[in-house]
């Protein structure tokens, strides 16, 4: 059965952040000292998406606007046992989706220095490396992250 994805809400929260510590981010990552508070905030600030399968969550991504005219995917992750099956990929869609209604130009996305092995991954989905873009929410005790874009010309 392929997964359902649903809009997240700071209620999902605790589920969110489950999703994101099973990921297995790099432990120097400031990815491993958010809290299920700063999911529910920043679902708050913008919103997100759950992946559901067997009433579990598999997969989760957040976005936030960050000024008139782009729109931060953030917080992509899924669970080890569900990698492979397109959920990270839908995940990311349903953000273009929603900065395409919404008006946004683009949609800009940050990688921590420590999980550079998915920038192939965001790249086969049509974002670039961007030196000149800032990613406004960057932790100020871990190394700069590097910064991808999409236009909204190339969203589906």
């Amino acid at each position: 059965m392929a997964p359902t994805l649903r809009p997240a809400t700071p209620a999902d929260a605790l589920a969110f952040h489950a999703v994101m510590m099973a990921a297995g981010m790099d432990l120097r990552s400031s990815w491993n000292r958010t809290r299920v508070e700063d999911v529910a905030w920043s679902l708050e600030q913008g919103g997100g998406f759950l992946a559901w399968e067997d009433g579990k969550a598999v997969g989760c991504v957040g976005w936030r606007p960050d000024g008139p005219d782009t729109l931060t995917l953030n917080k992509l992750a899924t669970r080890p046992e569900a990698r492979g099956q397109g959920i990270g990929a839908a995940l990311v869609r349903e953000v273009e989706k929603v900065a395409a209604r919404k008006g946004y130009g683009r949609v800009l996305l940050a990688v921590s220095r420590y999980n550079l092995v998915v920038i192939p991954f965001y790249e086969r989905l049509g974002y670039r490396v961007d030196p000149a873009a800032v990613y406004a929410y960057a932790h100020p005790q871990s190394p700069p992250p590097l910064v991808l874009v999409k236009e909204a010309a190339r969203f589906p």
